[in-house]
């Protein structure tokens, strides 16, 4: 983080430990409007910061699975990433019913509606591989060796990106935002925001003027006074509150 210009508030604690993983906490009393980290958007990996963003430009990709290629690709590089460090700290995969064992889904998941949801996205996602991803392989646009873009490697990518993303801009569009994504999400409550310090709703032409430098910043801070959903200075990109759609994708999780 410090290496690309994460700040993080001291009154944040990073642990690893089992079973949780790579987890934040706070040390100290937190009040409405602390700022936690400041987190340059060059720090992000996105569709455009990746290093195969002419090949994904190319391709005509975009969305989340635009990500999911960035994701792919930086991981195939290992340590040649700026986000190897980053990308070792994640899970191969995260544990959600799309990724499950067939016959432990059927097992678990039979008579419920989820059982006919995690179908239909595997098969999705499965066209989405063949109609987008073995081409891009095909076309030697990306120097990767083919096992890096499997089937099975895009299926781990896009549980990450369902879990993980962030809806940054019009520019970058989704990203993986480091330390961002450790907060926790899935209380009674909102309890921080993702917002950018400038947004793009404003001009049509953002997409063409924007240089996506790292000097544009985004930060996460605790909830001001402002009511949930709406937007402080109209650039806030907030992560949703228990019970409101998420903005990441749309792999289901229980």
């Amino acid at each position: 983080m410090r290496a690309h210009g994460v700040v993080c508030s001291d009154a944040l604690r990073l642990d690893a430990a089992e079973p949780l993983g790579v987890h934040v906490r706070a040390v100290a009393t937190l009040r409405e409007g602390d700022l936690l980290a400041t987190i340059p958007r060059g720090a992000c990996l996105t569709p455009r910061t990746t290093a195969a963003a002419g090949a994904i430009e190319a391709a005509e990709l975009g969305g989340c699975l635009a990500l999911a290629v960035a994701v792919m690709y930086e991981r195939a590089r290992g340590a040649e990433s700026p986000w190897d460090a980053y990308l070792q700290l994640l899970p191969d995969r995260e544990c959600v019913p799309l990724v499950w064992p067939a016959d432990e889904a059927e097992r678990l998941l039979a008579g419920t509606e989820l059982d006919k949801i995690v179908k239909q996205d595997r098969g999705f996602l499965c066209e989405d591989w063949k109609e987008c991803i073995e081409p891009l392989i095909s076309s030697g646009g990306l120097d990767v060796h083919p096992d890096d873009f499997s089937l099975d490697k895009y299926f781990s990518a896009k549980t990450l990106v369902s879990s993980r993303s962030f809806q940054i801009d019009s520019y970058h569009g989704f990203g993986m935002v480091p330390l961002a994504d450790l907060f926790n999400h899935k209380t009674d409550g909102e309890h921080v925001h993702f917002t950018s310090t400038c947004d793009d709703s404003d001009s049509e032409d953002h997409n063409e003027q924007s240089d996506a430098s790292a000097d544009e910043q985004s930060t996460i801070e605790n909830p001001t006074n402002s009511p949930s959903g709406s937007r402080i200075d109209d650039e806030d990109l907030e992560m949703p509150p228990a019970g409101q759609k998420p903005r990441r994708g749309s792999i289901p999780s229980v």
